[in-house]
């Protein structure tokens, strides 16, 4: 703009402007107060759940170290047996060089090695495939070997299911994670009522900006400072939709909680059920060994003598193997009983 001699400028050549805008809520009348309260029952979900996952995994875990525990001993029992039927070979040779025995029965007794060499194989074979899952599970590298020993035993509960359903309620994650899931949705409700509410809040700008008449390239520290109040007048409806959704959602999560908490019982029954049957059918397996032992040494001494075949003796054999390999499973089932009735209670494992 000319000015007599001189030219009057309006606006610098170059702008600058740099400021810091500081924004603080003061109150929303329990809004935010309300949103952090849900925020923080899906924090509670969250180690809920992870605790739910250990106790899976640890589960797991005893799963897959007894599975080793019950091949090694089977293995165990049929390499006792096949030594044993080694022998008896060798008395069948012996018999039938002597023409006291056809060759059947050395047949029969080389049949019935090739047939236990077998199960032997396969047995070394599932080991290795169960070894293969323990080292998934625990983390360890593939190839590094993994050798178990017969553990303390877990720990032993009440068997009544009154107090083990206490204790459900107490550690089960499933039940934990259903009420915290209820929880969230009662926080919900609340939260959504209060959407409409007003909020009060704070700004402040302040900087430094050139540009000022009439020293146009001067830069000038500058601020502005106000108080906002919003108040909702009209949604269309949409709290109230909001809270009927929270509402119903808080519904739907009461009966999942309810339906939790019949399985967790439904669990606990079934693993009472298990550990009284394994109980009982392990209190008979010492009587049946004892009496498949005497019949084979009875088979035994009358083949010896000729009063017996060696079809009786391997009869008598294959029964005490078979005595003996269910005590093994027996034994290993009901320990693992006690564990899923330590599971079905949430009790830790770890």
């Amino acid at each position: 703009i000319p000015f007599g001699n001189q030219v009057f400028t309006t606006e610098p050549n170059n702008n600058y402007n740099g400021n810091l805008n500081v924004q603080q809520l003061i109150t929303a009348f329990g809004r935010e107060q309300a949103n952090v309260r849900v925020a923080e029952t899906g924090v509670k979900t969250a180690e809920d759940n992870l605790q739910g996952s250990k106790t899976n995994a640890a589960f797991q875990t005893v799963q897959e170290y007894y599975a080793i525990l019950t091949t090694d001993e089977a293995l165990r029992v049929e390499q006792d047996q096949l030594k044993v039927l080694n022998d008896d070979l060798d008395i069948s040779m012996q018999r039938e060089k002597q023409g006291v025995a056809t060759s059947l029965d050395t047949l029969s007794t080389r049949v019935r090695i090739s047939t236990t060499q077998s199960q032997i194989a396969d047995l070394a074979s599932s080991r290795i495939k169960q070894e293969s899952m323990l080292r998934r599970l625990v983390g360890f590298k593939p190839g590094v070997h993994i050798s178990v020993k017969q553990p303390a035993e877990s720990a032993k509960l009440p068997e009544q299911i009154d107090p083990l359903d206490s204790m459900a309620e107490l550690n089960r994650s499933e039940i934990l994670v259903a009420k915290d899931a209820e929880n969230t949705a009662r926080m919900q409700i609340e939260a959504s009522k209060l959407a409409n509410n007003p909020v009060l809040s704070a700004n402040v700008v302040g900087g430094v900006k050139d540009g000022y008449l009439p020293n146009l390239t001067q830069p000038k520290l500058n601020w502005i400072g106000g108080v906002s109040l919003h108040i909702p007048i009209l949604d269309g409806g949409l709290v109230s939709s909001q809270v009927d959704e929270a509402e119903a959602n808080y519904r739907a999560d009461q009966a999942r909680t309810e339906d939790a908490e019949r399985g967790v019982q439904s669990d606990i029954e079934q693993a009472l059920a298990d550990l009284e049957s394994s109980r009982s059918r392990l209190s008979l397996t010492d009587a049946q060994i004892a009496e498949a032992q005497q019949a084979f040494d009875v088979a035994e001494v009358r083949y010896k003598n000729g009063a017996a075949t060696n079809l009786d003796v391997l009869t008598a054999q294959e029964a005490l193997e078979q005595a003996r390999l269910q005590r093994v499973q027996l034994t290993f089932s009901y320990e693992l009983s006690e564990y899923n009735l330590n599971r079905a209670v949430g009790m830790q494992m770890w």
